[in-house]
């Protein structure tokens, strides 16, 4: 007897050739209600058996097989239970995946017939993962879930081996579901159905190990925790003492350690990563993944640490990448922002005209890839930077605002945009350009919580707010930033002494405008930490001489002076062609001076002060007239003092007028009849400008 609601014939119809299907049945079938039962089953265990042999071989025949079978047996489960075994397996090859369809429904009718059959909806639950891996299509994956519990309702009884494999395949479902939903519950329910599989497993294979490692994984991307991804490289790593050539794991390995080290730029996961990608290289050098991926961590940690082996083997592997497929977007993009990179670091023009012709090129051919047009913005950034040139930013701003119509979620491009407004702001000092960079990066923040380098961009365009428009609250904002950072990345901060070096800027700047000591005294140690990490970090010890000679003017305690000046004699040899060096060293001897009672080391301190100007004028410093003029009005050469004067005005490089009024320095220059006419001079030109 047949089953009505699901005609075999009919079904067959849908999926199979009409020649397959329109094969009659068999006499003795035709004339088998004249049978005894018994012998009814038995011939309808015989045609099924036919048919999974036939189809096995990939002959259709086996269809008039089954229906012969289903119409002496249709009442029979197991009849409709074998039929779908057997499609499943023909349809598991390439080119037949539509009998994958014709498998859950001979599953369907055998679960209506017995509805605690468990093998059947396990089975169901398995056709229905192969179609959702099939079609990317994600109520699959919902139905095989769906199945699956179902078969976990009459788990009772079950093998432990069977359960195994059971919650193994949960949680794949599971997984599946979680990567088109995005949310992290889904991903938690295939962490607890992997981790439910462990525990009926005596000895998991490389593939369970594998499927375990990439849930935790899939979690780590959502969540951002560092934690997850250990977890994920643990399992990788049993997956791998199982087989250490099996190409997935050392995949997964690589790109576990490579999303640890971006949410913690330990430098050792790069290592990691490599090691793991060259393994994979080995075993397959034509894969477009490896050396790609290889090429995106290289460049991420090149361009963290400015380093320019890291960047020029981002490079090598892009080439590598290229000769398997030259027209990948994303093997042109990592290129040219590694190209870019490397050309601004090393001062290398020719990289970054190399970059720019990829770009161009790449961008015609692909206009709606918004990861080319980021890289476009990257490498007219390097040139910006190259030349000082507000019209590469200008470009910049127009090739990402072109990405960012393609996709407004990228944080990537946000984060990119910010840049190229923070490095615009530095060069013009603009106001609307620094509050443009903000504002950019804490959009990227939003999209992208645990980036620490996209934290230490946003503080620093704070700071540099702050610095621009003298804002309280921005300042405030960035000193929460690098704290927020060092306290989240401890372990990175011996490889980025940079972080602390810009949070004892914010906190110099704090202290000028609260006039607390106290916030001093905590730069000069934030500073101190810096010196321990590098010693020869850029301008360190010139910016502790800047603390301790401000320390000096706010409590008028020499010994503060002369600390800062021990540190400006090391600046003095860490860079000695820096003129700001020169110039603040000479006023800090200008300020110890004053408090010698002693005539003979007083004149020696502003002879030695009259040097160190001097130098800072030669090297280039304009500011040095100003306070050169300052020291001979303290000497009392008047006439030296006025010439210098005019000087520092043709130069621009004049305080406001109520600073000379005010500079007790200036003094005896102001007592003199030249000063009054250098006055009028003065506001004379300032009317004049006003008039313009």
């Amino acid at each position: 007897m047949t089953i009505e609601t699901s005609p075999l014939k009919r079904i067959f119809a849908r999926f199979f050739p009409k020649k397959a299907v329109a094969v009659s049945l068999p006499k003795e079938v035709m004339e088998a209600n004249f049978l005894p039962e018994n012998e009814k089953k038995e011939l309808a265990l015989r045609y099924l058996a036919d048919g999974e042999m036939l189809l096995l071989r990939g002959n259709l025949k086996a269809l008039a097989c089954f229906e012969a079978a289903s119409n002496l047996d249709g009442q029979n489960p197991n009849i409709w239970f074998r039929q779908g075994l057997a499609f499943f397996e023909y349809g598991s090859h390439e080119g037949r995946e539509k009998a994958l369809l014709v498998a859950g429904k001979n599953f369907k009718i055998a679960t209506k017939l017995k509805e605690d059959f468990f093998e059947s909806w396990v089975a169901w639950g398995n056709v229905l993962l192969e179609l959702g891996k099939f079609h990317e299509e994600h109520h699959f994956f919902i139905e095989a879930k769906e199945k699956y519990q179902k078969a976990l309702s009459y788990k009772k009884g079950r093998p432990k081996p069977i359960l195994g494999e059971l919650y193994w395949d949960y949680g794949i479902a599971w997984s599946e579901i979680a990567k088109r939903s995005g949310e992290a519950l889904d991903v938690r329910l295939a962490i607890e159905a992997f981790q439910t599989s462990k525990k009926h497993q005596k000895d998991p294979p490389c593939e369970f190990w594998h499927d375990c490692a990439l849930a935790y994984l899939d979690m780590g991307l959502l969540i951002n925790d560092s934690r997850v991804y250990l977890r994920s490289i643990e399992y990788l790593h049993n997956a791998l003492e199982k087989n250490p050539e099996y190409f997935d794991g050392l995949m997964s390995l690589a790109e576990s350690y490579s999303q640890a080290y971006l949410i913690t730029l330990n430098d050792a996961y790069v290592t990691k990563a490599s090691q793991n990608y060259e393994a994979a290289s080995q075993i397959a050098p034509r894969d477009l993944d490896v050396w790609l991926n290889w090429a995106e961590i290289l460049g991420e940690a090149g361009a963290s640490h400015k380093d320019p082996k890291m960047l020029q083997a981002s490079i090598e592997k892009c080439a590598r990448a290229s000769q398997i497929d030259s027209k990948e977007p994303m093997v042109i993009a990592q290129w040219v922002e590694s190209l870019s990179i490397l050309g601004q670091v090393t001062s290398r023009l020719e990289l970054m005209i190399e970059a720019e012709n990829k770009i161009l090129k790449a961008t015609d051919l692909y206009p709606d890839d918004p990861d080319l047009w980021r890289s476009y913005g990257v490498c007219l950034l390097s040139l910006g930077q190259y030349y000082e040139d507000v019209d590469y930013y200008e470009l910049a701003i127009e090739k990402l605002q072109n990405g960012l119509s393609l996709d407004r979620s990228n944080p990537e491009l946000w984060h990119t945009l910010g840049l190229v407004h923070y490095y615009y702001a530095i060069l013009t000092q603009d106001a609307d350009l620094i509050e443009r960079a903000c504002r950019f990066l804490t959009r990227a923040i939003d999209l992208k919580t645990a980036c620490p380098n996209l934290l230490f961009d946003a503080a620093s365009a704070y700071l540099e707010h702050s610095e621009i428009i003298s804002d309280v609250a921005s300042l405030q904002q960035a000193t929460a930033l690098f704290e927020m950072l060092l306290e989240s990345y401890k372990e990175a901060i011996l490889s980025h002494p940079e972080w602390l070096y810009h949070y004892g800027r914010a906190i110099e700047w704090l202290a000028d405008h609260t006039e607390e000591d106290a916030h001093l005294v905590r730069a000069i140690e934030i500073y101190s930490h810096v010196l321990l990490i590098d010693p020869d970090y850029p301008n360190i010890h010139h910016q502790i001489a800047l603390c301790y000679a401000e320390l000096g003017h706010s409590t008028g305690e020499a010994e503060y002076y002369q600390r800062a000046i021990n540190f400006y004699r090391l600046a003095h040899r860490q860079d000695a062609e820096n003129d700001q060096t020169w110039l603040d060293w000479g006023i800090c001897l200008i300020h110890l001076a004053h408090h010698k009672l002693d005539t003979d080391s007083m004149h020696e301190l502003y002879m030695d002060a009259e040097y160190k100007i001097t130098q800072a004028g030669l090297f280039g410093n304009e500011h040095a007239y100003y306070y050169l003029a300052c020291l001979y009005s303290i000497l009392g050469r008047t006439y030296e003092a006025m010439e210098l004067m005019y000087q520092s005005f043709y130069a621009k490089a004049l305080p406001p007028i109520d600073d000379l009024l005010d500079d007790d320095w200036l003094e005896n220059l102001r007592a003199t009849p030249a000063f009054s006419q250098f006055l009028s001079v003065l506001e004379a030109k300032l009317q004049q400008t006003r008039e313009e």
